[in-house]
């Protein structure tokens, strides 16, 4: 399991995160909702160990980490950032960037590094004729999907993807989502989705974290339906949803 307790994390007098406990599961898909500035990819970088909380503890598998340990582990908490394209070095090749961990990072010979990159591949449905393409000529799609095998090729515990299908179009969401929907069931993975879209949250979770001003103010567990928002806040989001989902059919 991968716990945040009592994590706050400042920058300069504006407090980011505030007193925020939460649990990512293992072989189960975690959501933070709310809104931009709300402190949730500030609490993404301490749960992918990049940086550290300046109070609270992050724990990974009942172990306390610290700056050394964060350092150890960070292959097994993996982070796919909102832009692929600026998480990726435009003049590699898309072999290059899921070759790249697994050289690196499980010390697999060439030959099994091959075989493993197709295997990935396959697993994200990755087009095998686009891996010898710069990751400058693929689509913002393919870039997505490049970006998700990168982080299975450094085979970790836990993945977080924070805001990563934010300006995907509905169709190309949805079939990310469903993909990894089944990716989680097979691997046996953590995933902790970080999205301001009710809709990708309530497709995708057994628990919804809501969080505000850099707090958690209501957690769902096993959510069924907008209905089961009881905080002021989180009803404004539903609400939000609802006609963002009407404005579309117009």
């Amino acid at each position: 399991m991968l716990k945040a307790e009592n994590v706050t994390k400042k920058y300069g007098q504006q407090t980011a995160v505030d007193d925020v406990s939460l649990k990512v599961q293992d072989n189960a898909v975690t959501v933070i909702v709310g809104e931009s500035g709300s402190g949730k990819s500030t609490l993404a970088r301490m749960l992918s160990l990049i940086e550290s909380p300046d109070s609270g503890e992050i724990i990974l598998d009942d172990k306390k980490t610290d700056r050394k340990s964060a350092k150890a582990n960070r292959r097994l908490v993996q982070l796919v950032m909102q832009d692929a394209a600026s998480s990726l070095d435009p003049h590699q090749s898309a072999r290059q960037v899921i070759d790249e961990p697994l050289k690196l990072l499980l010390g697999f010979d060439k030959a099994k590094r091959a075989k493993r990159t197709d295997e990935l591949c396959d697993m994200v449905q990755f087009p095998k004729d686009r891996l010898k393409n710069k990751v400058s000529e693929l689509s913002g799609g393919q870039q997505k999907r490049l970006c998700i095998a990168r982080a299975l090729a450094a085979e970790p515990k836990y993945i977080i993807f924070d805001e990563s299908f934010s300006g995907l179009d509905v169709t190309l969401r949805r079939c990310i989502l469903t993909m990894l929907k089944k990716l989680r069931e097979k691997l046996e993975t953590g995933f902790l989705i970080i999205t301001h879209d009710l809709d990708t949250a309530m497709y995708m979770a057994d628990r919804i974290y809501v969080m505000r001003f850099g707090k958690m103010i209501e957690t769902l567990d096993d959510p069924k339906s907008f209905l089961d928002f009881k905080e002021n806040y989180s009803k404004e989001l539903v609400r939000a949803a609802e006609y963002k989902r009407q404005a579309l059919k117009l």
